[in-house]
């Protein structure tokens, strides 16, 4: 605290009034209630931003359960599977359509990104898995 013994607020108050004084009327007051405005404003931000967007609604959780008996058969349980796979390959359908559509509208040549796509797949060695026969998607 020693450096700070030479400082005092009455003493910077007086040092600022004294330049008002040695100016022109007007020459520094618009800039300085500037100053203080522009800092009161960020204050003031500082004091409303915990208020702001501080509810967040969380929606009650909902588990869905499903009993099965023991005595299934491995057909059964692949059958259920492939259900499930059928639901997320036509949500994942519906979205890449969505997506062609976007860069349609943006001027994207989306025939030549998907074949890109295709090839850059293909290089992976992803395949793609073969469906049961009798499966109703």
């Amino acid at each position: 605290m020693g450096m700070l013994k030479d400082v005092s607020v009455s003493g910077g108050f007086g040092d600022l009034i004294a330049v008002f004084r040695q100016s022109e009327p007007g020459e520094r007051l618009l800039p300085a209630a500037l100053a203080i405005a522009c800092t009161a404003f960020i204050l003031l931000l500082f004091y409303l931003d915990p208020k702001v967007n501080t509810y967040t609604y969380v929606p009650q959780e909902v588990v869905y359960v499903e009993n099965w008996t023991n005595d299934r058969t491995d057909e059964e349980i692949l059958q259920d599977r492939w259900q499930v796979q059928c639901l997320k390959d036509k949500l994942e359908a519906e979205r890449r359509e969505a997506m062609k559509e976007l860069g349609r509208m943006s001027g994207m040549d989306v025939e030549e990104i998907e074949r890109e796509a295709e090839a850059a797949r293909a290089a992976r060695g992803e395949v793609e898995v073969d469906r049961p026969a009798g499966l109703q998607c």
